[in-house]
């Protein structure tokens, strides 16, 4: 019956408004007004009876919630949560359906239950075609260690959900005594709720990798995502629109304004980063067209470039082709076979690019490449039908060595700036993509809607020069105590100079002291072109720290913007030099 008989004249059938929880003085002093209950099934569904003399009357309908669905937690025995949803006359309504908020269902969850959800899709990128069977896993960035909230499988859909309580991210080094969630960094924050990346796989390729700085922060009781990978799974029949994308995956193949975008000039990205060693050419393309006949696709290049906001370079100046020209071409995996069902033996198999997918005029042939694999690997080709196609992205990968001459600077003292004879000369390329149906009579028909050229792509596979002496030890001999004042001499030289610094420690120190010099050095995060290092033959050290009797270690580093696509070149150096120094 309805608690408070007065209200009768405000029953009605949505509820939204009405929607309340049920104190548990309340629920007590209720107890005499019950007059018929019944359980939901799975849907929510729920239907019963009632005697004839209550079938003119307003009634409440409340529901008590041992549980909620999917909760990890156990229910506390005993303990329920009493939630009124409406009131109704069965005479004015007979069917009714009625839906909580997700909003407040979500609190409801989390604030009574400790029941945590992670609801998301995994698709690809580039088709949104939803990725299915990969495995996705959530993670709580934390000040120590980070928290594995839990793994799911994709479904057919590529959905996934992944629950979990409080207390799987409020581990702490001092757990299970001390339970609370921080955030990372410092200084040191406490936080409600999990600060949130993924990771996902499919078949051993990653096809998410979020870190920390990727976190949604102090997410609520229920997170719904939408990830997104390069990586596919493929149908040998499926058709979609062919494209080249990208070079590895922290670049895109287009001018523009944007992060991972080549500017006019042919520099890489925001940072201004420059191709060297192997690189991936990323993107897609089916296996075969609407008409049944093999897809293939070529990489030409050009030594001729025009500026990327420019026209491109006559077809004629593409006189370079990878799987063609002599060391252009460098196998790596473009595809993986994963078995159905597995079996434990031989259930994924890698296919990796090889010369003999190549025809003369160097269009690859993936079909090729994988029949080569299921032959190789002790299969028929009708065998493929057992296997899903992982598309990995890379389309093919080019060897930028085979594209650069630039000699290094030769040997010189340290402390002399580079001259402009031995200085590195910027190199460039245009790379145009093709791709093509293979027709019965063995020609190409080039899908021009489908091709790209990127107009200019600066590369480079230099050392960086970099020299580093004391004046005093070559004075006076290298073994040679020094006392008074300390010069050091120092050359730092490359075209692509993103950073440089010296450092000082003295043998007692676990801390160096940094070493400047001017508006030189340290060099830092550098974008312009015309920074290249710095020389100088008489740099004062003594003045910048205070020198104690003790062996001292004089340390110079460099970075270049050197990039593959996937990780740009490490540290160069240290260049070190050794010193005792006697007060």
């Amino acid at each position: 019956m309805p608690w408070k008989r007065n209200n009768e004249t405000e029953v009605e059938t949505n509820g939204k408004d009405h929607f309340r929880i049920v104190s548990n003085e309340e629920a007590r002093l209720r107890e005499k007004l019950f007059i018929a209950k019944t359980t939901t099934d799975a849907n929510g569904n729920f239907s019963f009876e009632i005697d004839e003399e209550y079938q003119r009357g307003a009634f409440d309908i409340d529901i008590i919630c041992h549980t909620v669905p999917f909760a990890v937690k156990k229910p506390t025995a005993g303990k329920t949560l009493q939630l009124h949803l409406t009131t109704i006359i069965p005479i004015q309504i007979e069917y009714w359906n009625f839906t909580i908020p997700y909003k407040i269902w979500c609190n409801i969850r989390g604030k009574y239950f400790d029941a945590w959800v992670i609801c998301g899709h995994l698709r690809n990128c580039e088709t949104n075609k939803p990725i299915a069977n990969a495995s996705v896993t959530a993670w709580d960035a934390d000040f120590l260690t980070d928290d594995n909230l839990g793994t799911a499988t994709t479904d057919a859909n590529g959905h996934f959900r992944i629950d979990y309580t409080s207390a799987t991210f409020k581990k702490t080094f001092l757990s299970p005594w001390i339970n609370v969630e921080t955030d990372p960094g410092l200084p040191l924050r406490f936080q409600s709720g999990p600060d949130v990346y993924f990771k996902a796989t499919l078949a051993g390729e990653t096809l998410v990798d979020e870190t920390k700085d990727d976190a949604r922060k102090n997410v609520d009781y229920c997170l719904c995502v939408n990830l997104c990978s390069k990586i596919n799974v493929i149908d040998v029949n499926e058709t979609f629109d062919s494209s080249w994308t990208g070079f590895g995956d922290s670049f895109s193949a287009s001018y523009g304004t944007g992060a991972q975008d080549f500017d006019a000039d042919g520099y890489a990205g925001a940072g201004k980063h420059v191709l060297y060693s192997v690189v991936a050419l990323t993107g897609q393309a089916p296996l075969k067209a609407a008409s049944g006949n093999r897809i293939k696709y070529r990489f030409l290049i050009s030594d001729v470039t025009t500026p990327n906001n420019a026209a491109s370079p006559a077809a004629s100046n593409f006189t370079k082709i990878i799987g063609v020209t002599p060391g252009l071409f460098a196998a790596s995996q473009v595809l993986k076979l994963d078995k159905k069902v597995h079996t434990g033996t031989l259930d994924e198999l890698p296919v990796i690019s090889n010369a003999a997918d190549f025809d003369a005029d160097g269009w690859f042939d993936a079909t090729n490449a994988i029949e080569r694999t299921l032959v190789n690997n002790g299969y028929a080709i009708s065998d493929l039908s057992l296997f899903k196609i992982i598309d990995t992205d890379t389309l093919l990968s080019l060897n930028t060595t085979a594209l650069t001459s630039q000699p290094n600077v030769p040997d010189a003292p340290a402390g002399i700036p580079v001259p402009v004879a031995n200085q590195i000369g910027i190199e460039k390329v245009a790379i145009r993509f093709q791709i093509g149906e293979q027709l019965a009579n063995g020609t190409i028909s080039i899908q021009a809607s489908n091709g790209k050229t990127l107009n200019s792509v600066i590369m480079n596979n230099n050392s960086t020069f970099m020299k580093l002496a004391i004046t005093e030890l070559e004075n006076d001999g290298l073994c040679t105590p020094i006392s008074g004042s300390v010069h050091a001499k120092y050359t730092v030289y490359h075209p692509h100079l993103q950073s440089f610094k010296m450092t000082i420690r003295r043998n007692s120190s676990m801390t160096p002291d940094d070493i400047t010099d001017g508006t030189f050095m340290p060099l830092t995060n550098n974008t312009d072109p015309t920074k290249t290092g710095h020389a100088n033959s008489n740099l004062q050290i003594d003045n910048q720290v205070t020198l104690v009797r003790c062996t001292y270690s004089v340390k110079l580093y460099a970075h270049t913007r050197l990039h593959n696509g996937r990780n740009q070149q490490g540290q160069i150096g240290p260049v070190e030099q050794l010193f005792f120094y006697d007060v």
